[in-house]
């Protein structure tokens, strides 16, 4: 793209507290276009519901896959690029990393979501991702009771372990736009240190 804004990804496991910083930055940047994924259009939100909530269906690893991704074609190309294309800031509550992670936890190769994200993104690749990285014992009692659960929060610790382990090799993978936050500290102390990475990244002044 010519001209291009600024394009800001937030990735975190299971009560990593990633919603909470993406309410913090809504309200200190209200300038920006947040979305979310899967969501932030009808089409999207309709996907969600139908793989992520609380059903008493099977949603197979590969449905799920597919899904995830043509929610993510829909916004990516309808919305994202568009207003990139403006030159606007957009942050984005997950990418298909969390596909790569979640999915791949369920047996998909990494080589076949990230073939499928390509095609669903056409290959737009973020400017900086800020993962928000907890032990899953700390996440899984953050989160229980929560209103916003979905099925993948009531997966079993080990679930969320190979999940974070996942995120962790695609950090590795991804090192040169890749950041690492402790997400164990309070709201406040995050949200400086991701105002911090963004800063030193010359995100934001």
């Amino acid at each position: 793209m010519k001209r291009r804004g600024i394009f800001i990804v937030l990735e975190g496991g299971v009560g990593s507290g990633k919603s909470s910083q993406v309410d913090k930055f809504r309200k200190k940047y209200p300038e920006w276009i947040f979305v979310r994924e899967p969501g932030s259009t009808v089409f999207g939100e309709k996907i969600r519901e139908a793989v992520q909530g609380l059903h008493n269906y099977h949603v197979d690893p590969y449905a799920a896959l597919l899904a995830y991704s043509s929610a993510r074609a829909n916004l990516i190309r309808s919305v994202v690029i568009p207003e990139l294309k403006k030159g606007k800031t957009v942050l984005l509550d997950r990418y298909w990393y969390s596909t790569v992670a979640y999915q791949g936890e369920e047996g998909i190769p990494v080589s076949t979501v990230i073939s499928i994200s390509k095609i669903a993104t056409n290959d737009l690749v973020p400017d900086i991702v800020l993962y928000y990285d907890l032990l899953p014992e700390i996440g899984i009692k953050r989160k229980k009771g929560n209103e916003s659960t979905d099925r993948y929060d009531l997966k079993p610790h080990k679930f969320h372990q190979g999940v974070r382990l996942k995120y962790l090799k695609i950090a590795k993978r991804y090192f040169g736009i890749w950041n690492i936050i402790d997400a164990s500290k309070s709201p406040e102390e995050i949200f400086a240190t991701s105002q911090e990475v963004l800063k030193n990244k010359g995100i934001i002044k």
